[in-house]
């Protein structure tokens, strides 16, 4: 097998050289002929960086010894593409072996991208959005899922949602899967942090043969993976974030209307105004804290259509604690007792 790939890539490296040396910037070898995981049926994992229209041409699909080659071109622009993590092909750029290089400013361009990567996987903000983003695609997944019968699309959904939900796992620890799909469950396994029971979902999609235990499954996956980002989101967000208390009090002159909202409607027991005011105010809260990376106001747990008094309960001690965060913070509400003091002073 080892004999077999050596021999094609020596092939396409004499091509490159023979035939396109003006044409091609960077050969390039990677996946399991680079990391060591090569089996018996393995194929060369290669690709080429054009700089001409002619390098095209070097392109080919081939099968020797029943093992499919596949010689692909990737343009610089998808390059600086994988540097950004705009996909999942990361070790094309990370982890690759170069065989032809068509002049040191070729070499540089490469290796800039290569740092840019390592500086993008370092920024723990960045990473913690790539993860966000890959769940916006797991969830349109789950979607199409929830309305599927058929087991074939299911366990091709669910393959999906899996592959997905690990690489967003993956981008919150701030790496990706090295060694490609084959190591993948080894890699999370061996990771700082995951979700809870990921493996255990990840390995019964693959066991189960119900369709039903399918959705399931990866219901409960997704779940727990927005649980684990919203951790990660949160505790980043309170570290590096300052809260700005100054602001914090303007906005409670403006919003504390809408406190004095709830309480009208709780006492004439005005249960749907008493609702969408407090989801109203909810937002603004959650809006705030999250700016300011401060732990979160819980409203609208407490709301009950049939007991108010306790929804009020809730305002009132929200209310309280608000005002307390920004005055034992050295900033000062405007506020005045009578409209004679607020025209005397201002």
């Amino acid at each position: 097998m080892k004999k077999r790939n050596d021999m094609i890539v020596e092939w396409a490296v004499k091509r490159i050289e023979r035939e396109y040396k003006d044409d091609v910037s960077l050969f390039l070898t990677y996946g399991s002929y680079e990391n060591g995981t090569a089996n018996s049926l393995s194929d060369v994992d290669f690709y080429f960086i054009p700089k001409t229209e002619h390098s095209y041409e070097l392109c080919k699909t081939f099968i020797v010894e029943e093992i499919g080659f596949d010689l692909f071109p990737m343009s610089w622009e998808r390059v600086e593409g994988l540097a950004d993590l705009n996909e999942c092909l990361i070790p094309c750029l990370a982890n690759v072996k170069v065989l032809y290089c068509n002049s040191e400013e070729d070499k540089r361009r490469f290796e800039e991208l290569q740092n840019r990567l390592k500086k993008n996987l370092n920024n723990k903000a960045f990473m913690l959005d790539k993860a966000s983003k890959t769940m916006e695609l797991v969830m349109n997944f789950y979607q199409t899922m929830l309305f599927e019968e058929d087991i074939c699309e299911l366990r091709t959904l669910a393959g999906y949602i899996v592959m997905s939900l690990s690489d967003a796992v993956a981008f919150a620890n701030q790496t990706y899967f090295s060694r490609g799909l084959k190591k993948q469950l080894e890699d999370l396994k061996n990771m700082v942090s995951i979700p809870e029971d990921f493996v255990l979902f990840y390995e019964s999609v693959v066991k189960t043969n119900s369709g039903r235990e399918i959705k399931e499954c990866c219901y409960k996956m997704i779940k727990n993976t927005r649980n684990f980002l919203k951790c990660k989101h949160e505790k980043s967000e309170w570290e590096e974030k300052k809260a700005n208390f100054e602001n914090m009090a303007e906005l409670y002159q403006e919003i504390v209307s809408t406190w004095n909202k709830i309480y009208v409607c709780c006492d004439s027991d005005d249960a749907v105004l008493a609702y969408i005011s407090g989801t109203c105010l909810q937002r603004t809260l959650d809006m705030t804290v999250r700016e300011n990376g401060l732990n979160r106001l819980d409203l609208m747990s407490a709301f009950n259509s049939k007991h108010l008094e306790r929804f009020k309960e809730r305002a009132m001690k929200l209310q309280k604690k608000f005002v307390k965060m920004i005055e034992e913070n050295g900033v000062n509400i405007e506020a005045y007792d009578t409209v004679e003091e607020f025209i005397k002073k201002n």
